[in-house]
C-alpha cells in the first residue's frame, strides 16, 4: 500500500481534495453550437465555475465570455437548475433555480454586448447567507438576445451553459468517497486495449473529485507494476449522494487494436508496431486501482482490483505451427546427417 501511495504522489496523479476547489465534469471551456463565423459561437472560461464560500461571505467571481463569431452578440445571463441521471451520464437543464439560490446569487450586468472577436467579463455575485448548506450545483446560461430565422422558417436562439459548483466552508462538512465497483469490460482479451470501469459514490455532503491510478501487474502484491494508468483524466466530479462511472484504458501492447474516426465513422484496426515487440501481452493480469481523498483530517486511500486474461490465441497457434515445422525440419536434418554418417563409416570399413 505504501509503495502505491508513493507512486500516486510522485506521479502527480492524485488530487488533494479540499473545500476550497471542487467542481463537476466539463471541459475547461464550453464551445457552443456552430463553428462557422455566421453562427452562434461563444466561448466561456472557466467552465465549470468553481467557488468556495464561507457562511455570510460576499464574493464576486468572473466568467470571461468571448465572441468567436463574425458579428456582435448580445447575451442575457440567467440562473438555471439541472438534474443528473442516476449514473451521472445525462444532464438536463431546468428553468427553475433550486434551493432559493436566486436570492443570493446575481449578476452585475443584465446583458453583455460583445463585438466580433472580442471578450468581456461577466461578474457573478454571491451574497452568502449565514444559515447556508454544504454544497450547491446550478447552471449559468448565456442566452442569445436576438433570435435567428432559418430559410426553412424555423426560429433559433443560441445558448451556452456554464456549470457553477459551490462548496461552503463548514467545519461539519462530510467528505467521503466509496468505490462501488471496479471491473474490466471483458474477462478475456485476445489483444489490447483493455477497458476498465470504476464506479465511485460520493457519500459526503460536498462536491468531490476522485483521482488516482490503476496499476496493472501480474499479482495483487507486486512491488513494480507493468504499467500505471491515471484515473479520471477527464477531471470528472461527483455531486453528493451520486455515483459516477469513470473509464480508463490500457493500450500499450503488441499488437493492439487502434481506433480511428473518419467522417463520423469509427473503425478498429489491428496494428503491428514491431518496435513494441517486447510489449507482447499474454497470461493473467491484475488491475489494482488506488484512489486517495482527504476527509478533512488525513488522506484516505481506497483500493479495489479485478483480474483478466490476455490470450492471443492466433499468435499462439501460429507459434505452435512454426515451432512444429522447425522441430520437424531439425529431426529430418538430423536423420539425414546420421544416415550420411553411417554411409561414410560403412565405406570406411570396406576400405
Amino acid at each position: 500500500m505504501t509503495n502505491h501511495i508513493r507512486w500516486l504522489r510522485e506521479g502527480g496523479a492524485w488530487l488533494l481534495v479540499t473545500v476550497a476547489m471542487l467542481t463537476l465534469l466539463l471541459p475547461l471551456a464550453a464551445l457552443a453550437a456552430e463553428n462557422d463565423g455566421d453562427g452562434f459561437n461563444i466561448q466561456v472560461s472557466p467552465s465549470p465555475l468553481v467557488v468556495s464560500l464561507n457562511p455570510g461571505e460576499r464574493r464576486t467571481a468572473i466568467i470571461t465570455v468571448r465572441n468567436l463569431s463574425s458579428h456582435t452578440e448580445t447575451l442575457t445571463p440567467q440562473l438555471n437548475g439541472f438534474t443528473i441521471g442516476a449514473d451521472s451520464e445525462k444532464i438536463d437543464l431546468k428553468s427553475d433555480v433550486p434551493l432559493g439560490l436566486s436570492k443570493w446569487i446575481s449578476f452585475t450586468q443584465k446583458t453583455l454586448t460583445i463585438p466580433a472577436g472580442d471578450s468581456q467579463p461577466l461578474q457573478v455575485v454571491y451574497d452568502t447567507p449565514r444559515n447556508v448548506g454544504f454544497s450547491y450545483a446550478l447552471a449559468i446560461t448565456l442566452n442569445q438576445a436576438d433570435k435567428k430565422t432559418e430559410a426553412s422558417g424555423a426560429t433559433l436562439k443560441g445558448s451556452v451553459a456554464i456549470f457553477n459548483l459551490i462548496n461552503i466552508n463548514r467545519s461539519d462538512a462530510k467528505r467521503e468517497l466509496k468505490i462501488i465497483d471496479f471491473k474490466s469490460d471483458r474477462g478475456n482479451y485476445e489483444y489490447l486495449p483493455a477497458n476498465f470501469t470504476l464506479s465511485v459514490k460520493n457519500n459526503g455532503n460536498v462536491i468531490d473529485q476522485p483521482s488516482g491510478n490503476i496499476f496493472v501487474q501480474r499479482s495483487f502484491d507486486d512491488e513494480e507494476p507493468i504499467t500505471i494508468i491515471p484515473v479520471n483524466q477527464a477531471n470528472a466530479y461527483i455531486l453528493p449522494d451520486t455515483t459516477r462511472k469513470l473509464s480508463s484504458e490500457w493500450q500499450d501492447g503488441f499488437p493492439y487494436y487502434a481506433t480511428s474516426t473518419t467522417d463520423g465513422k469509427t473503425a478498429t484496426k489491428l496494428t503491428w508496431n514491431w518496435s513494441d515487440l517486447s510489449s507482447l501481452r499474454i497470461g493473467k493480469y491484475v488491475a489494482k486501482v488506488v484512489l486517495v481523498y482527504n476527509d478533512g483530517q488525513r488522506d484516505i486511500p481506497l483500493t479495489a482490483s479485478t483480474t483478466f486474461w490476455i490470450i492471443p490465441w492466433k499468435l499462439i497457434i501460429v507459434g505452435l505451427v512454426v515451432g512444429a515445422l522447425v522441430v520437424s525440419g531439425l529431426v529430418a536434418w538430423t536423420k539425414l546427417v546420421m544416415k550420411g554418417t553411417k554411409k561414410v563409416r560403412g565405406y570406411a570399413r570396406r576400405k
